[in-house]
């Protein structure tokens, strides 16, 4: 009889205890990012790039508009506790990191890209690299102390063509701690919050025509035209022919219902002709002037401009003119 023998080979790989070098991770988004207000584009999204080093915010592209000015960049810490009373984890061990977009939006929001990173507290280990998730490391942390980074990203608004409701919008962010396998230690979410309103437009209806008008004889004459009634209105010995007839100026506004908007409007214009006449100018609008309606749909604003000048016996006669410059944004 023969007899048949194997042979088994027996692996064993010996791997340090566990407990010497295990440790708990907690990160938390202290503060979302914030792009608050934007006067969004009339056609197509708007692109705000939120900077994480300074939480300043820039057009990428499209023609919207932030009205905020506050930092909008996401404050997020990050901690380490040694468990079982060791520490080697904490002292030793860099911090793996991921952030990205989880694709959950509302309003005028739409998913954040391009998430970007900059140290606050925390060192940057090893540099980020990718897009979605955005990957990097952080030096080991220390023991039950924590440190801070801070998180920013592209941010599109869509515009008025959309068809998506304004107001107040999200798009949510995640950050987490991973191990060497990808696994998830900690982590948080938030969202990228902005309130969204209408593109604001203005038109001009009609011009600020003054008239025609004689020069006094002798000494000045102030020509007034009232921008509240239309009435023209002259002091001293000018004349004012009745045709064409003086007209003020018409302008009406359109955005985001119920909103209140700030005016600039000079406080005069120099016409300029056979020689040149400085009009003090003069509105219609209120002094805290709103849109009509309410937030949700659109709204509108009418306005008008006066103003006042003066003329004496050696103004040279002819034909004078000048430009007005009225600009508006949301308050």
């Amino acid at each position: 009889m023969t007899r048949r023998l194997a042979a088994i080979a027996f692996v064993v790989a010996l791997l340090p205890p566990l407990c010497a070098r295990a440790a708990t991770y907690t990160l938390n988004i202290d503060t979302p990012m914030v792009l608050g207000l934007v006067a969004t584009a009339p056609s197509g999204d708007t692109v705000f790039r939120i900077n994480p080093a300074s939480g300043g915010v820039t057009v990428q592209s499209g023609a919207g508009r932030r009205v905020s000015t506050s930092s909008a960049r996401a404050l997020v810490t990050v901690s380490c506790k040694p468990d079982n009373g060791g520490d080697n984890a904490c002292a030793n061990d860099n911090v793996r990191v991921r952030i990205g977009a989880l694709g959950t939006h509302t309003g005028r929001a739409r998913p954040l890209t391009l998430p970007m990173v900059a140290m606050g507290t925390a060192t940057l280990a090893v540099p980020p690299s990718g897009i979605n998730p955005l990957a990097f490391e952080l030096a080991p942390l220390g023991a039950n102390t924590g440190k801070t980074f801070f998180v920013g990203a592209d941010f599109p608004v869509a515009g008025d063509d959309s068809g998506l409701p304004t107001g107040a919008g999200t798009s949510t962010f995640y950050v987490y701690i991973v191990d060497q396998m990808g696994r998830q230690l900690a982590g948080d979410a938030d969202t990228g919050q902005v309130t969204a309103f209408r593109a604001l437009s203005i038109g001009k209806l009609a011009d600020l025509n003054f008239g025609r008008i004689q020069v006094p004889l002798s000494g000045s004459s102030t020509i007034t035209l009232d921008a509240a009634s239309g009435a023209r209105t002259a002091t001293g010995g000018a004349f004012l022919y009745p045709t064409p007839a003086p007209s003020r100026a018409a302008f009406t506004v359109s955005g985001e219902g119920g909103q209140q908007v700030s005016l600039s409007i000079p406080a005069s214009v120099t016409l300029t002709g056979p020689g040149s006449l400085e009009v003090t100018l003069t509105t219609s609008a209120p002094p805290a002037p709103g849109l009509t309606g309410a937030m949700g749909g659109g709204g509108t604003l009418s306005f008008n401009l006066g103003g006042s000048f003066t003329v004496t016996s050696t103004t040279p006669t002819g034909a004078y003119s000048g430009v007005v410059t009225v600009s508006l944004d949301y308050n």
